[in-house]
């Protein structure tokens, strides 16, 4: 399994290298894991953006884990719905990096 894994992760690598394409990580294969082991993968790239950026794992916990929505957080936290779009953005993105990273 880990060899098929590795080579899957490759061949994602070489694609990501020679054209520049979108990817959605609402639509993200997590290699047909299951719901526990997505929950896991999450937590583990969690760690890692904890130590980089602790706003953004926040976020991501109360929008993953919590199932808050935009309107909600901003409220707690004070700021605009649109202030935590744009966070919400860009710890997504972070925790898709950290994703395509491990691979």
């Amino acid at each position: 399994m880990r060899r098929i894994l590795v080579q899957r992760a490759r061949a994602k690598s070489s694609l990501k290298r020679s054209r520049k394409e979108t990817v959605d990580i609402d639509t993200l294969d997590f290699a047909d894991t299951s719901v526990d082991d997505r929950v896991l993968l999450v937590d583990e790239m969690m760690v890692r953006l904890e130590k980089e950026h602790s706003e953004s794992a926040a976020l991501i916990s109360l929008r993953f884990f919590g199932g808050l929505t935009s309107k909600e957080i901003a409220a707690m936290e004070g700021v605009t719905e649109r202030t935590i779009e744009r966070r919400w953005a860009y710890a997504k993105a972070r925790l898709l990096q950290i994703y395509l990273e491990e691979l």
